[in-house]
């Protein structure tokens, strides 16, 4: 077992491939599982959308949100996700992880701040139609995702010191990064349909 506070490299072998395996298999589960939850918001938009009962799918004279503000958001998101997952494979004991995660958490708190402040300043109530239902809520829960995994980032950079559990277990670390990937990933096909063809 590995002594809290020691600077030597890692787990014993054994221990460090049963920990890379446990949380291999633990991150795609988890995955798995999201891509459904997620997957249910998008059947709720195909619905609606197909069945437009009394055309309440889109109300005429209803606001849209912007594009370019929510342009902004995915981006910030996505460029914190590759970022992490590109350092990440460097290695999480390099000093370019050290300077560049940093980097990463920054960004992936201002998508979240801008993405509060838009969900703040949409335009519509929520019963205004089956778009601004389904829009609300697809966003909110992606919002609150993304803000667990922005702290869980956090979490991260902060233990990056040489005794910490970024450095000590750095398969977790980098395991973090298909997580944030994932996320970038519903943030492209949330933008898609929220935004373009809706």
């Amino acid at each position: 077992m590995a002594v809290r506070g020691r600077t030597s490299d890692v787990l014993p072998e054994t221990e460090r491939a049963l920990d890379a395996h446990v949380i291999g298999v633990g991150v795609w589960l988890f995955l798995a599982a999201d891509l459904f939850f997620f997957a249910g918001w998008w059947f709720s938009y195909f619905y609606l959308r197909a069945l437009d009962n009394n055309n309440a799918w889109i109300i005429a004279g209803l606001t849209r949100p912007n594009k370019a503000y929510g342009l902004v958001v995915l981006i910030l998101a996505a460029a914190s996700a590759v970022l992490y997952w590109l350092t990440s494979r460097v290695g999480v004991r390099s000093m370019l992880f050290g300077l560049l995660a940093p980097v990463s958490l920054v960004l992936g708190i201002a998508a979240c701040l801008f993405q509060g402040y838009g969900m703040w300043h949409l335009g519509f109530g929520l019963t205004q139609g089956g778009y601004p239902s389904v829009f609300a809520g697809l966003t909110t829960s992606w919002l609150i995702e993304l803000v667990f995994a922005v702290v869980w980032l956090a979490t991260v950079v902060v233990q990056a010191r040489p005794a910490g559990d970024t450095t000590l277990r750095p398969y977790a670390a980098g395991s973090f990064g298909w997580i944030l990937l994932f996320l970038a990933a519903i943030g492209v096909i949330n933008y898609i349909l929220l935004y373009l063809v809706a």
